[in-house]
């Protein structure tokens, strides 16, 4: 069943309320923040990417508060030092140890130039502790980054009713950051991290949906929409619908 049609707005006390719990859950304070609607958003999308490694048995450890608080890293400027984050560790039968750590605005390298970079909202890294460039900036500015060797898996988040140019230049930045997503190599990664996904707060229309299901039957890659609506949430996180996700290691189901 179809959800809903949504439009890309939503109450700030309502995001207030999800990301006050978003706190409550990991005995958290949030560091203040923007009260624009599209970083409340970015920050709840986080809560989402967290929530769905939960589901998939991994055990969370808040990292790197400043002052005590969960401090959210709302645009690309800035260390990823001064900023909060994620572990994810899970065990499997055999005990052997997955971790991973989740950034929020983290800059990537390209996987095909050392010197090309761009910053999605959401990145997961196998390793913890940035890479760092002294030559990026015409300035004596450091970047911190994750390196093309350490990025497990990306998403981007979108304050948008979807659109076929949004939809059609995500590949682009998987291929620019993951190509194995986009090409038959990709079948041979076991692996369960979630695929390479863009998250939309607004509704799919019958073009952006026949976009959707045609790059999803070719890449292994997410699209979500109506992310606004409580319902599409939870239903994110129903057991039918996490097993229809693409993953780096299979691509979604119908």
């Amino acid at each position: 069943m179809r959800s809903k049609m949504t439009t890309p707005y939503k109450d700030v006390d309502k995001f207030e309320q999800d990301l006050k719990d978003f706190a409550n859950k990991f005995r958290i304070t949030l560091a203040a923040h923007s009260k624009r609607i599209s970083d409340y958003f970015e920050m709840t999308c986080y809560n989402l990417i967290i929530r769905y490694y939960e589901k998939k048995g991994f055990t969370l450890e808040v990292k790197n508060l400043q002052d005590d608080n969960f401090r959210f890293k709302c645009n690309p400027n800035g260390y990823l030092d001064n900023f909060s984050y994620f572990k994810a560790t899970k065990r499997d039968s055999k005990g052997n140890e997955d971790t991973i750590f989740i950034f929020h605005n983290a800059t990537v390298q390209s996987a095909y130039d050392d010197e090309v970079f761009t910053t999605p909202d959401i990145v997961v890294s196998i390793s913890e502790i940035p890479d760092i460039s002294t030559s990026y900036y015409l300035k004596k500015h450091k970047l911190t980054y994750i390196s093309k060797k350490n990025l497990v898996t990306f998403c981007e988040v979108k304050h948008l009713m979807p659109f076929p140019e949004l939809m059609l230049n995500f590949i682009g930045i998987v291929h620019e950051l993951k190509p194995d997503c986009t090409n038959n190599r990709g079948k041979k990664n076991k692996s369960d991290h979630l695929a390479p996904s863009l998250l939309i707060s607004g509704t799919f229309g019958e073009p952006t949906r026949k976009i959707k299901k045609s790059l999803e039957k070719r890449y292994f890659v997410n699209y979500f929409d109506n992310l606004f609506d409580d319902a599409s949430v939870r239903l994110f996180f129903s057991k039918s619908k996490m097993n229809k996700i693409a993953t780096l290691g299979k691509k979604s189901g119908p």
